[in-house]
């Protein structure tokens, strides 16, 4: 395990796409443990529960972590251990505001105190770990970060497991275990952070002002985003937490595509920015054709692969009881192959220094949801609301491409940029 850990050190990107697996596998197997030990009752109103904290943490990820990657990318190890100082304080406000938000949500979707008690718990443990690990991208110890990582969302899995085993997992200790391992994380991480001497911190409200800069629009990207697909399981859960279950039953499977979506995210803007500069606008088509060409293959591949095996697919995961919702995973396989095509035209726009693109894509897609999305869902339940997600994240990818092809037209023949 050293050695291996020893070798991907010596590869910042594999180092990363690692840390990016241990997060994305753990995150679908916790999932899919709780889909399979919990009543289909239960398993909906975990969902629609961490829908809620994906949403916070999203906000979160745009305000605070993101900002952070940028400023503290510029900054000596003593200033970024300052702002890192700063940021912890700034969670004194942001998690009671997130716990205000997650009382609304349990409210009207999920009536218990017992449960909103664990969910806060899990977010404040998971925005402090999240903090620290991104801070540990900024200094570029990727290594500390993958650390911090196994401890929190592997250590999920095998806590799952033993409470599963021991006594019986149910849908508020799931949120208990998963703020165990997240508080664990970020107070491993907190004892390696090199404090500097003497520990001051510059106003929350300078530094609050400097992220705000930057997360203004990353905010309303979030919130385009949550539109354009995100938000359909709060749109059903007045059809009642069984037809959520279904409907995150056949999602959940679909969410193996989030690793290629974020190697997209994490490579392609660097690399094709670089080819724009060194090589100009032909290379840049080049490289763009050749990548989209790769994406549509395993859109392709992921679809037929879904429409051939979606029963079986749901059988072996959850053992039978979601073996019902086929088609919709069959549906839902559309919109997923719109993603992965969707994140390399992102990653492009990205590359020719057009942020807003990403924004607009999904804003068109939001509109649809708030139409046609609604319509289908009063009108064919939650066979409707897999047709709607399918069409926004169709409209986002297909509005992406349109804005790409424009942003591209408009870039000067053989550009070499500064």
């Amino acid at each position: 395990m050293i050695a291996v850990l020893r070798r991907l050190q010596a590869s910042p990107r594999m180092m990363a796409l690692a840390d990016q697996v241990i997060v994305s596998a753990c995150n679908f197997f916790t999932t899919l443990i709780t889909a399979r030990l919990l009543s289909v009752e239960g398993f909906g109103q975990f969902s629609l529960a961490i829908m809620g904290t994906l949403f916070a943490a999203n906000l979160h990820r745009a305000v605070l972590t993101q900002p952070m990657n940028v400023l503290g990318a510029t900054e000596g190890p003593s200033q970024l251990a300052l702002r890192v100082l700063s940021l912890l304080k700034v969670h004194l406000f942001a998690i009671p505001l997130a716990a205000c938000f997650i009382a609304v949500l349990s409210y009207h979707l999920f009536p218990s105190v017992a449960m909103f008690i664990a969910v806060v718990w899990y977010l404040a443990g998971f925005f402090l770990q999240e903090l620290l690990r991104r801070y540990w991208y900024v200094r570029g110890q990727l290594g500390y970060a993958f650390i911090n990582d196994v401890i929190s969302y592997g250590g999920q899995l095998l806590l799952m497991l033993l409470v599963e085993w021991v006594w019986e997992l149910d849908r508020v200790n799931v949120f208990i275990v998963m703020g165990i391992t997240s508080w664990l994380g970020f107070l491993v991480g907190l004892m390696k952070v090199e404090w500097p001497r003497p520990r001051v911190s510059s106003s929350l409200w300078q530094t609050l002002s400097q992220h705000w800069r930057i997360a203004r629009w990353l905010v309303l990207t979030v919130l385009a985003v949550w539109g354009a697909g995100q938000v359909y399981p709060f749109l059903i859960a007045s059809l009642g937490p069984v037809v959520v279950a279904t409907f995150s039953a056949s999602k959940n499977i679909l969410n193996v595509i989030g690793i290629l979506v974020q190697s997209f995210g994490n490579y392609l803007p660097g690399r094709a920015a670089l080819l724009l500069k060194e090589q100009g606008k032909q290379a840049l088509r080049r490289h763009m054709l050749v990548t989209l060409g790769q994406s549509g293959l395993a859109s392709f591949g992921l679809f037929v692969i879904v429409l051939w095996l979606a029963q079986p697919l749901l059988h072996l995961l959850y053992g039978g009881t979601y073996d019902h919702a086929a088609y919709l995973l069959q549906i839902l396989a559309v919109g997923a192959s719109c993603t992965i095509l969707g994140a390399a035209l992102g990653a492009y726009s990205l590359a020719m220094e057009d942020s807003r693109s990403n924004f607009l894509a999904n804003l068109g897609a939001t509109a649809m949801t708030f139409t046609a999305g609604l319509w289908l869902i009063r009108e064919y339940g939650v066979e409707g609301a897999a047709i709607a997600t399918s069409l926004s994240l169709a409209t986002a990818m297909l509005l992406q491409a349109l804005l790409v092809f424009l942003r591209y037209r408009s870039l000067p023949e053989g550009v070499q940029r500064a």
